[in-house]
């Protein structure tokens, strides 16, 4: 069976880095010799043929390999494919797919800079062979990126560094688990690769990078320390970049659905029946523009518009995905489980894509509803944009007390609670710091009740301006979350506070707001938008929506 795949994929979309960083950056993960190649022995599914393009800016000479078993240059990993980048960035190569479940990987290297080296998990050879023709539209970790190599990195350490018993069900659990810390180790990977900061220490390859990252983060503990962990490992003047390139990441269009599995392939039919809907949305710009430089990161947004509280009544999804509404605010896709859509909330315009979850059916009545979680720009000003939302049946409303939580005392990813669900929240408000906190949730009929924790393990205040190391913890305070209005699927907090150590500095007032089914927290003060990514837990979920035993 032939397999297609014309990729601004695995060349990479990177839109941080000259291009060059995204696709090259498919190569080696890590650790020792090289990979061997495919045996007279090995049952071979079909030959794959493979077709893409580095979209950013050209990378001449691109190295992109594909290998089964491991990424490239860890124990059992062997090629199945290699192709060399035209002056152009674009390239045409074919692969061998084992008739296996062995795991396939993405892996790409500059070689003008050869420490930028990324990896990607693409799913199981079975998979792949069955799937047809192939894109990052169909399958978002074609787009080889930090997130990626992140995600890799993270999987290899809680499992004893190896891949044989790698399966979507396996990676889907290590997004969902370690999502603050992927992110943080993506910001490391970023931050070097784009040359955004001047490490003190000797970077041999991003995927080393990554994998020391990890393997001093005690990711297992619930006392994980990846935030010191990376400031460390880089040294130099990266502290500031690893807080503002979190935001970015997070609100980056590609970035965003491969936070959420996206080693899925997608198929052309919509997870989302054809019928009425409604769309309720939290825009939230960053105030970073797309092409990040040095000095931009280094220097915290200033002015950034509020976040928009979106509230569309009048949308149709078609039977072929096709999504518009009476009004024409709202024009989008829907392919499997990803989404893409376009926005006009009063005079701009934004460009946004992420991925569907179905949110549990014991926190909605009256019909479905789909959590969405991801990014993209305001098209007129090219800022990048976090983006939260439901999609909901025309009758649907939410049951904020749908889940019963603890009530007695209780801890959950290091965050201990007297009563109510323990949430671990990780993340920064632009110009004020961050860092991990806890807070705990009781949900009622009109929204939710948080409190501070009993306690939290792991590392706090991550200053913006000038520690490196974590100093305290960090406070969010925000008691009492109501629904928006006319939006009954998002919650706010009009007198919300972010205090970086509670008695040493001035809490910084602001809104706080939270969309049901996603897993982030968004704080905003009058001039900034900071993101809080969020552990897991029956409050804070959404069932990925073209979930399979394995795609």
């Amino acid at each position: 069976m032939v397999v297609k795949v014309p990729q601004g994929a695995a060349a990479r979309h990177l839109r941080w880095t000259p291009l060059a960083a995204l696709v090259l950056a498919l190569a080696a993960c890590g650790g020792g010799g090289g990979a061997t190649g495919a045996t007279a022995s090995t049952p071979v599914a079909a030959a794959a043929s493979l077709t893409g393009k580095a979209i950013d800016s050209p990378i001449a000479g691109a190295q992109v390999v594909f290998t089964s078993g491991a990424p490239q240059g860890d124990a059992g990993a062997t090629v199945i494919g290699t192709v060399t980048a035209g002056a152009d960035g674009s390239f045409t190569g074919s692969v061998t797919l084992p008739a296996t479940s062995a795991p396939v990987f993405a892996n790409a290297t500059d070689p003008n800079q050869t420490s930028l080296v990324l990896s990607s998990y693409l799913g199981t050879a079975t998979s792949l062979a069955a799937a047809g023709t192939l894109s990052s539209t169909e399958l978002p970790d074609l787009d080889v990126t930090p997130v990626t190599t992140a995600a890799l990195a993270v999987y290899a350490q809680v499992n004893g560094g190896a891949y044989a018993n790698l399966t979507h069900a396996a990676y889907g659990t290590t997004l969902h688990t370690y999502r603050g810390d992927i992110l943080v180790i993506a910001s490391a990977i970023k931050a070097v690769g784009d040359k955004l900061c001047t490490p003190s220490a000797s970077i041999t390859s991003t995927t080393n990078l990554a994998a020391a990252i990890a393997a001093a983060s005690n990711l297992t503990s619930g006392n994980s320390t990846t935030l010191a962990s990376a400031a460390a490992a880089l040294g130099g003047n990266c502290a500031t970049a690893l807080t503002t390139l979190q935001q970015a990441i997070a609100s980056d269009d590609v970035f965003g659905p491969q936070l959420s599995t996206g080693d899925v392939v997608e198929s052309g039919t919509s997870v989302v029946p054809a019928g009425a809907y409604q769309l309720q949305a939290l825009v939230a710009e960053t105030g970073l523009g797309a092409n990040l430089t040095a000095s931009n990161v280094a220097a915290a947004p200033t002015s950034t518009a509020a976040p928009s509280v979106f509230a569309d009544t009048t949308l149709t999804v078609a039977s072929d995905g096709t999504i518009s509404s009476t009004d024409g605010n709202v024009t989008g896709v829907v392919r499997g489980a990803l989404v893409k859509l376009t926005i006009k909330s009063g005079v701009q315009t934004y460009q946004l894509r992420g991925k569907l979850g179905a949110v549990p059916s014991a926190l909605v009545t009256g019909g479905s509803a789909f959590a969405l979680q991801g990014g993209g720009l305001n098209a007129g000003t090219n800022v990048l944009t976090n983006f939260s939302a439901v999609l909901a049946a025309s009758g649907a409303a939410p049951v904020w007390n749908g889940v019963t939580v603890p009530a007695s005392s209780s801890e959950s990813a290091g965050v201990s609670c007297a009563a109510g669900q323990p949430i671990r929240l990780s993340g920064f408000v632009p110009g004020v710091g961050g860092g991990v906190l806890g807070e705990c949730v009781v949900p009622s009929a009109s929204g939710w009740t948080m409190s501070s924790p009993a306690s939290v393990k792991g590392e706090f205040d991550f200053e913006f301006a000038t520690s490196n190391t974590p100093t305290g913890t960090p406070t969010l305070t925000a008691t009492t979350w109501t629904p928006a209005s006319p939006a009954s699927f998002i919650l706010t907090d009009a007198a919300a506070s972010f205090a970086l150590n509670v008695g040493s500095a001035a809490p910084v007032s602001g809104t706080g707001y939270y969309v049901m089914g996603s897993r982030s927290i968004v704080f905003a003060t009058a001039t900034v938008n900071g993101v809080f990514m969020a552990s897991e837990s029956a409050l804070m979920k959404a069932d990925d929506s073209s979930d399979s035993p394995d795609h």
